[in-house]
């Protein structure tokens, strides 16, 4: 009589483990963004700094490091317009007083490791490190140290409990001021050490400054949405230009 064979399922060749099990777990952690700014390669919570730096994995898009889970920044056209004039208007400044340094989006700052965030703009002053070529030629990819001042330009794809955990994570950090500046209330929020209880909200008839961070420095807020576009010239139409 034949012996029927007993058949032993083989162990899966490796298990990847991740500390978000659930996409629950991922989007409390990341703060409730829309499912298409979540990669989900590498799966959320085991992507790498590595990952990060990987155009092919990242898209070619501009992405966080967020404990392993790569999100893309939702930056639309007038939000990096804005942010590009204000490091451009921050930049002048500096010309005149020189203490410190400018980032943009793409100035990726490691806060710990596994979470690396992009402020819209970034400044970090000469004497906030013993060794300012630290700034100027850090070792890797990222930025070391947190920046003094963070400004985040808010789109229509951040959420409220996305920018709630950021701007925590700013204040863990030690960041010394964080403006939020909001395009469609025309307004920008300020928070010093990024502080909820210490935020001061400042319109389009107020003025916005550099505190200790950058003495000297004030900013109208109407100027940050003022229009610089020429006017269409009289009798002509304003549109696109017909292509040749």
């Amino acid at each position: 009589m034949a012996t029927a064979a007993v058949v032993t399922p083989k162990a899966p060749a490796a298990i990847v483990t991740t500390k978000f099990p659930t996409l629950a777990d991922v989007q409390e952690r990341v703060g409730h963004v829309p499912d298409s700014r979540v990669l989900v390669y590498p799966a959320p919570g085991t992507a790498t700094e590595q990952d990060l730096l990987n155009p092919s994995i990242t898209r070619d898009g501009g992405c966080e490091l967020v404990d392993g889970i790569l999100v893309e920044k939702p930056m639309g056209f007038r939000s990096d317009y804005i942010a590009a004039w204000i490091g451009h208007l921050i930049m002048l400044f500096l010309g005149g007083n020189n203490l410190g340094a400018v980032a943009g989006s793409q100035g990726g700052i490691r806060f710990k490791l596994g979470l690396v965030r992009m402020p819209d703009v970034s400044f970090i002053r000469w004497d906030s490190v013993d060794d300012p070529d630290e700034i100027e030629n850090p070792a890797g990819a990222f930025l070391e140290v947190p920046p003094d001042l963070a400004v985040e330009v808010l789109s229509p794809g951040n959420t409220l409990q996305e920018m709630a955990i950021k701007l925590a994570e700013y204040s863990k950090a030690g960041v010394k001021l964080v403006w939020y500046v909001d395009p469609e209330r025309k307004e920008v929020d300020v928070y010093p050490k990024g502080n909820p209880k210490r935020k001061k909200t400042v319109g389009v008839d107020g003025v916005i400054d550099g505190g200790a961070v950058l003495p000297g420095f004030t900013l109208p807020v109407a100027k940050i949405f003022a229009r610089r576009a020429p006017s269409p010239k009289p009798g002509k139409k304003p549109g696109r230009k017909p292509k040749k």
